[in-house]
């Protein structure tokens, strides 16, 4: 069972690899620099938290805002444009992205989003969230009741 959970979760993740793949090589159809791009993301699972990881250099906390929906994480914000060269200088090549960007990823574990904590140091966005414990796999005991109502005296939680 463990193999088979193992394989589903590389897979999954493969599919959101190559997700992001694609939507980026449909976004360089357009002029390098004009925007349309998604910051590079890590998904960190401990014992205890989810931490999701994205590069946003260039980019303030005004500028930033982070989101949960369900299990959905939404990231959007604006990398503002490179200043123009000095009179008289031009570009030689421009590869630096900017623009407007929303990047959406599906967290796997369920997530305390109230608890979630997002922070901005040197260009990093780190967002991290305790998980939710599984309930169902606590052992929990129900108390019995007899046909009067009455709750019998030996079961205990």
């Amino acid at each position: 069972m463990t193999a088979s959970f193992h394989s589903v979760e590389l897979i999954s993740g493969l599919r959101e690899e190559l997700n992001r793949m694609f939507n980026e090589a449909l976004q360089l159809g357009g002029r390098a620099g004009s925007g349309d791009w998604q910051p590079q993301v890590d998904v960190i699972e401990s014992a205890d938290t989810v931490t999701v990881l994205a590069e946003t250099p260039g980019i303030s906390p005004d500028d930033l805002t982070v989101e949960t929906t369900g299990d959905l994480l939404t990231i959007r914000g604006t990398k503002p444009r490179p200043a123009d060269p000095p009179r008289g200088a031009h570009f030689h090549r421009v590869e630096r992205r900017h623009g407007s960007f929303t990047r959406q990823i599906h967290l796997r574990q369920a997530v305390n989003s109230r608890q979630g904590r997002a922070r901005l140091v040197d260009g990093l966005l780190t967002i991290e969230f305790p998980k939710v414990i599984n309930q169902r796999r606590r052992p929990h005991r129900l108390e019995i009741e007899t046909s009067d109502g009455s709750k019998a005296a030996d079961q205990i939680d």
